[in-house]
């Protein structure tokens, strides 16, 4: 997925793919693809051939696509093609591919309404979010593996999708029933939607914070929870979760400064979320880090600033190497964790995608799994290892659908 979609794009399977429909997004990244232009129009049998030798289902632009005037756009397409129903055609990695695809979108639209007026509707996420979770309860490794793999938006779509998809994640391994887990996936998403609020050039500034800069920056947590709750009326773990992901155990946090057991549970797992994803991105003041280095981070906040035994139910939720994140092997291959081993934390399966010095395999990309620890010797960022995109892109695509 390269960006944040148009909401107007449908699904369709290349089976049902025709000329003249406008093909505006992909079931992958187009970087995994030989198409080289970011959407075109289908005018010929060998690009219908070819997008059904790699893709599963494509996204068709109705607005782009040309069609005669007795053709009937209701559904957003000719009468002549049904779209694609996704929770009953799609399956594994294509139905959390679409889920976060419609997440994306929904999310999209209710960043522009906060810009514009300062008013969203909450329906759209609502019913994008209830997909995701259902597809992360499907199958748990698929969603953090797109968003490391796959995912390119910007960086306050990037926080908030992630935010939803690790929210929803701990939530499930903590026990929460299913109602629970679309609040906490609906709290993620907008944790930070009150930071439209906030200057671009504040929240861009490398140095230190002003105190007048800084009251911009802590504001962005009761604006949010202003916007959501005159939406609609919001759930209790919803608003705890809102108002109180910055607050911390030692009472060091924001905004009310909420210490010890007087913080609500969900605001605990919000804390833990947003500190943990927010390691994870390259910001003006602060490199990103790896996902395990962020991961022992976290540890060594347990206690002091983070709860204990939700920092722990987080740790086993995600492993001490989770999805998505790079790691080089003792032998000095390096690869992506593709899959978690229930139980075995340090145990994940790993696609291959290079040698030591960035170069192809002699074997095609295969799953690994770590016979004992010191298998794995570290963990690195992708910008760290000297290998071609054209590798990784590979690589990526060939472990997509491999199983654990």
């Amino acid at each position: 997925m390269a960006d944040v979609f148009s909401a107007h794009l449908i699904p369709v399977d290349c089976s049902q793919l025709q000329p003249g429909m406008y093909v505006a997004e992909l079931d992958r990244p187009w970087l995994q693809t030989p198409f080289h232009a970011h959407g075109f129009l289908l005018s010929h049998a060998e690009q219908i051939e070819a997008l059904r030798r790699i893709c599963s289902y494509v996204y068709v632009d109705p607005v782009l696509s040309e069609h005669s005037e007795n053709e009937l756009f209701s559904t957003g397409l000719t009468a002549r093609v049904a779209a694609l129903k996704p929770a009953r055609q799609l399956s594994g990695l294509d139905r959390s591919r679409h889920a976060l695809h419609e997440t994306s979108h929904a999310l999209d639209a209710v960043v522009r309404e906060a810009r514009r007026s300062a008013q969203i509707t909450l329906t759209a996420p609502r019913a994008a979010l209830k997909e995701l979770v259902s597809s992360m309860l499907a199958d748990p490794d698929a969603l953090p593996w797109l968003v490391a793999t796959e995912l390119r938006v910007g960086f306050l779509y990037r926080r908030a999708l992630g935010s939803a998809v690790l929210m929803t994640i701990a939530g499930h391994r903590a026990g929460f029933e299913r109602e629970m887990l679309d609040e906490l996936a609906l709290a993620g998403l907008l944790l930070d939607i009150g930071k439209v609020s906030v200057p671009i050039t504040i929240l861009a500034k490398p140095g230190r914070l002003t105190e007048t800069e800084r009251h911009f920056i802590t504001r962005h947590v009761r604006r949010g929870l202003y916007m959501v709750r005159a939406a609609e009326a919001i759930s209790e773990p919803l608003e705890e979760a809102l108002l109180g992901h910055h607050e911390r155990l030692d009472g060091s946090g924001y905004p009310r400064g909420i210490r010890g057991t007087h913080l609500p549970l969900a605001a605990r797992l919000a804390g833990i979320v947003d500190t943990y994803d927010a390691l994870l991105q390259d910001k003006s003041y602060s490199p990103a880090l790896a996902a395990h280095d962020a991961i022992r981070l976290i540890n060594s906040m347990r206690n002091r600033k983070l709860d204990s035994a939700l920092v722990k139910t987080f740790i086993l939720a995600l492993g001490i190497y989770p999805t998505g994140s790079w790691v080089q092997l003792a032998d000095g291959r390096v690869g992506i964790v593709r899959s978690q081993a229930r139980g075995e934390p340090a145990r994940p399966s790993i696609a291959l995608v290079c040698t030591g010095s960035g170069g192809a395999l002699k074997t095609d990309t295969l799953l690994w799994r770590p016979a004992r620890r010191g298998d794995i010797a570290r963990a690195v960022l992708p910008g760290q290892m000297p290998v071609s995109r054209r590798i990784v892109d590979a690589a990526i695509s060939a472990a997509a659908h491999l199983a654990a």
